[in-house]
């Protein structure tokens, strides 16, 4: 792969995937008619919904703020009418100085799970300099911006997972001793903040009906499952993989969303083994469904339309 840009452009017609690619210093970027991006901002979330012309609602922003505002400034973002954080690791939210360079936020929503203290603090205290109003996501709440919507699926505090987390296999909690050296955490599974994680169903209107996405944060089994319960159309034809395609996963979960492209936000090299290859597996499903990774693929970002619908990559 040469430096500079890369797209590959994926054709996802039904079950039928064709594969172009184009290397280019003078491809425009964005795409037209994008939809969705997401960052690569390493070890962490950031993505965008195209909400308008220069405009997009961000749904995390990774651990380094230099990486997010990059991203948003190559998408040409300089409106955000709404900043959700998906809940306070700081691979999702110590990005957000980099996000309010040079950009108007109009309002931050958060979790309700106010976990860990240090990340609530760092938000709380961002916010309040940059003089934006906070609210926090409450499940049923239905928003709009432009050609998207979403609905709140997610944290529920009348339906949270009560039962303790599965153990890991053997292979993936040594993966977690790593993960909890680090100062910064985030990683470990099993945890409250990532079961309480935002998720976002989200419908973008194109010229030829909409497209679906399910965006998932970092929740695991226990909230996936819950999830499923209470929502069991969770079809879409993109899926953002929770918790950085972690191993641990609810199967059902994932089989129920039978997405037509999965990404996963995912940063080379990390401690955590993430993604795991079986659930890479799994979100590519029976049929093949094209896995993209930032680690590998760089920014990734979804355009075109219900029945023509692309994804380009840009490193």
């Amino acid at each position: 792969m040469t430096a500079g840009v890369v797209a590959l452009l994926l054709v996802l017609i039904a079950a039928v995937v064709a594969l172009y690619v184009i290397r280019s210093r003078t491809t425009n970027w964005p795409p037209p008619n994008w939809i969705l991006a997401a960052c690569d901002v390493g070890q962490g979330d950031a993505l965008a919904l195209a909400a308008g012309p220069a405009e997009a609602v961000v749904i995390d922003t990774g651990p380094d703020p230099a990486k997010a505002d990059h991203c948003l400034t190559v998408l040409g973002i300089h409106k955000v009418p709404l900043l959700v954080l998906t809940h306070f690791h700081a691979d999702h939210v110590d990005g957000v100085p980099g996000v309010l360079k040079g950009r108007t936020v109009t309002e931050i929503e958060t979790t309700n799970d106010p976990d860990p203290p240090r990340g609530v603090a760092e938000v709380t205290a961002w916010a309040r300099t940059a003089g934006i109003p906070t609210s926090v996501a409450a499940v049923g709440e239905h928003r709009r911006f432009g050609p998207v919507s979403w609905d709140v699926l997610w944290p529920d505090p009348d339906a949270s997972p009560s039962a303790p987390p599965e153990p890991a296999p053997k292979s993936h909690r040594r993966g977690r001793r790593q993960a909890r050296a680090s100062p910064r955490g985030g990683g470990e599974e099993g945890s409250g903040p990532n079961n309480s994680s935002v998720v976002l169903q989200v419908t973008v209107a194109t010229r030829d009906g909409p497209v679906r996405l399910l965006l998932t944060g970092d929740i695991e089994p226990p909230s996936q499952a819950a999830i499923l319960a209470a929502h069991p159309d969770l079809a879409a034809d993109v899926l953002k993989v929770p918790h950085h395609g972690s191993k641990y996963q609810d199967p059902d979960f994932l089989r129920a969303v039978r997405p037509r492209v999965s990404i996963i936000s995912v940063g080379a090299g990390n401690v955590y083994g993430h993604p795991s290859p079986d659930t890479v597996r799994l979100a590519g499903g029976s049929a093949g469904t094209p896995v993209l990774r930032t680690d590998r693929d760089g920014q990734i970002v979804i355009y075109g339309s219900a029945r023509n619908l692309r994804a380009a990559l840009r490193r």
